[in-house]
């Protein structure tokens, strides 16, 4: 969460921006964790796991690249964001350069 906090203080509202998506069954402990965490970015809660399910997702967490046009496509499990290939990575994905 923390290197996701560090992409969304960076980039969110200029060239793209970071939204958490949580599975947990109790939104009440989802929330409180985001609070203790203090998350800055967007964050919303799918109990029914249906983006889960409609992306395929086979572990979490899952992070996903979704285009303009709503293509979506998968980053590595364990991906380390916040590294400058990881910068590279999600530039490439939307065609853009990335300050850094």
């Amino acid at each position: 969460m923390g290197s996701l906090e560090r992409l969304a203080r960076r980039y969110n509202g200029k060239q793209f921006n970071v939204i958490g998506i949580s599975t947990d069954d109790d939104g009440r402990a989802a929330a409180r964790f985001i609070k203790r965490s203090r998350i800055t970015f967007e964050n919303f809660l799918d109990s029914k796991v249906l983006l889960e399910n409609m992306l395929g997702a086979d572990t979490i967490p899952l992070t996903v690249l979704v285009d303009a046009q709503g293509a979506c496509s998968k980053s590595p499990r364990g991906i380390r964001l916040g590294q400058s290939e990881t910068v590279d990575a999600i530039g490439q994905a939307f065609h853009i350069k990335l300050p850094r």
